[in-house]
């Protein structure tokens, strides 16, 4: 007979048995993170804790991630975003809406270049190449690919490759292009948290909350960001507040968001990684090679810094390349508004599509 005490004991087996990966997942992040402080290698926190959650993933090591935790690390990164539209950005109205402009026609170019790559030399159908070759939040590009019909499992991958690709390659190339720092001293400015009174830590809060609660309430694309970036970014502009997210924080949500777009890589085979990845791979090498190039005109037109036009134009996900703009200290402001603009023109275009039932 099995007494209760017994029956009290084995109970939390299951509930530790789902906790130990994600446990595993986290400290092979941490871990990968530190060893990319102490080599002093680029964007570490980052960079560090998604090499190395991604090298488990792949290697099948028994790992998962928190549920719940990736809208949390987006609102975060939203209101820190907003928090560098100061009242001086609109001073800069000019020039940022003429580069602004040249969006439209740069997704033009990506989406035909990858409908023609992905058509003719990878031979998928078309509705997976329109999307898999769409610049556009992954999860909302999944989620669409899905209902058209399209093959979703490459849709992620191949929209995965190209976001790993970009944020690898795009610190290098502004470390040897632009001789930008990315080492670890790049990482100590702003506001720390001993700076932060009750009061602003209130105001953060609650443009957390209220900016991801509207945004859902209106259906934005990626509204766990978008809404709290947009909030934060209004309330800044106009010098209603001066509150920012301090260096303690960013630091966790920089490891947090490395963790979790590693950890995608779960469950790859070798048949996809020799097919859909490379595939996806040998896009996004074209596109780091067309960027630069399209982000030098722009600038040329626009009297803009290429530096901060080739962060505007970069091909990657919205999150993920403002996370590199604040941890490169750069304009995050000027980064944010082309990647919320790009995200909002895909999914008019995305929209449209699925309209005419393509």
């Amino acid at each position: 007979m099995v007494t209760p005490s017994t029956t009290s004991r084995a109970a939390p087996r299951p509930r530790a048995a789902a906790v130990w990966p994600v446990v595993l997942c986290l400290l092979i992040g941490c871990a990968g993170a530190g060893t990319f402080v102490a080599l002093a290698l680029p964007l570490p926190w980052f960079l560090g804790a998604l090499s190395a959650t991604m090298a488990a993933a792949i290697l099948d090591v028994p790992i998962a991630v928190p549920t719940k935790v990736g809208p949390v690390l987006r609102a975060v990164l939203g209101v820190a975003i907003g928090g560098a539209f100061t009242p001086a950005l609109l001073s800069r109205g000019a020039p940022i809406l003429v580069s602004l402009a040249f969006i439209l026609p740069w997704l033009g170019v990506l989406i035909g270049t990858g409908y023609y790559f992905f058509t003719r030399r990878a031979v998928y159908d078309p509705v997976t190449a329109f999307f898999a070759s769409v610049p556009g939040g992954m999860n909302d590009m999944v989620l669409l690919a899905e209902e058209m019909g399209a093959n979703a499992r490459a849709v992620t991958l191949i929209q995965l490759a190209r976001n790993i690709l970009v944020v690898f390659a795009l610190p290098l190339y502004l470390r040897w292009h632009d001789g930008l720092s990315t080492a670890r001293q790049a990482f100590t400015a702003g506001s720390h948290i001993t700076d932060v009174t009750l009061g602003q830590a209130l105001e953060l809060l609650a443009m957390g909350l209220a900016g991801t609660w509207v945004a859902k309430k209106l259906g934005l694309a990626g509204a766990a960001i978008v809404g709290p970036m947009i909030l934060s970014g209004t309330l800044h502009a106009l010098g209603r507040t001066t509150a920012t997210v301090p260096f303690e924080i960013m630091t966790p949500t920089q490891i947090l968001l490395g963790i979790l777009l590693g950890a995608q890589f779960r469950g790859l085979t070798w048949l996809e990684f020799r097919t859909t990845l490379a595939s996806g791979l040998l896009f996004a090498l074209v596109l780091l090679v067309m960027t630069p190039l399209y982000a030098a005109m722009v600038a040329q037109i626009s009297g803009l810094s290429p530096t901060l036009t080739i962060m505007g134009y970069a091909p990657g996900g919205q999150a993920e390349i403002n996370i590199l703009a604040f941890a490169l200290h750069l304009d995050v402001a000027f980064v944010a508004l082309h990647h919320l603009t790009r995200v909002a023109l895909v999914m008019v275009v995305a929209q449209v599509m699925m309209r005419l039932k393509w």
